[in-house]
């Protein structure tokens, strides 16, 4: 510990505000909107299913809308320049990827519905849809970059803990930890995250609640 104060560098070789950031980039990668759906899908998916294979199949059906082909625009839209970062970090480039977001959550919801997929599956996607047209109102005409990264994670835990109970509560610190590494990294302030997390959840457990999850 001496050590570090009087050299300024970590243990770890790097300077403090250096190993910081590089946790904090590591956390937001591994805790971000697609990462972080893959699993949430999943296990919503999976809930008290007697057929495990067709579960995978909406999951990846369920994936490929609201992951992959979003993900897909924003990438193409980084190579033109039309986006500055895969995060969409400037609030006046999100409209777009805001509309494909929304799109692609409603078909994939239209879709599930035609196919008599999992009433859980759909009413997470019924959620997702209402927490985004919210988080892009406040974004677009309150001129707030609200954060994506904080909102996502905090509905994927809330939507896991109404299923699958107590067990999964411990994993509402994940979502400390990714509002932390946003803020590190100076994508949003203190309140973006906070506010991310907080109307999120209280969306997702009204929504829930309604659907009787």
């Amino acid at each position: 510990m001496s050590n570090t104060l009087s050299t300024g560098v970590s243990p770890a070789g790097l300077p403090p505000r250096t190993l910081r950031l590089r946790i904090a980039h590591s956390i937001s990668a591994i805790l971000s909107p697609p990462v972080v759906s893959i699993p949430t899908i999943l296990l919503v998916a999976l809930y008290r299913t007697s057929n495990q294979l067709q579960a995978i199949g909406y999951t990846l059906l369920t994936l490929f809308f609201v992951s992959v082909g979003p993900m897909l625009y924003i990438l193409i839209g980084v190579k033109l320049g039309k986006f500055t970062d895969m995060d969409v970090s400037k609030r006046s480039q999100r409209v777009g990827p805001f509309i494909i977001c929304l799109l692609s959550v409603l078909a994939v919801f239209s879709l599930l519905g035609l196919i008599h997929g999992p009433h859980t599956l759909q009413t997470a996607l019924l959620m997702t849809l209402f927490i985004g047209c919210i988080m892009m109102m406040v974004t677009l005409w309150g001129r707030w970059k609200i954060s994506i990264h904080a909102s996502s994670l905090a509905g994927a835990v809330t939507l896991l803990t109404a299923l699958y109970g107590q067990v999964v509560l411990p994993a509402y610190a994940l979502v400390a930890l990714v509002c932390w590494s946003r803020v590190v990294l100076h994508r949003h302030t203190t309140g973006q995250v906070i506010a991310g997390s907080l109307v999120t959840i209280g969306i997702a457990a009204l929504t829930l609640a309604l659907y009787g999850i």
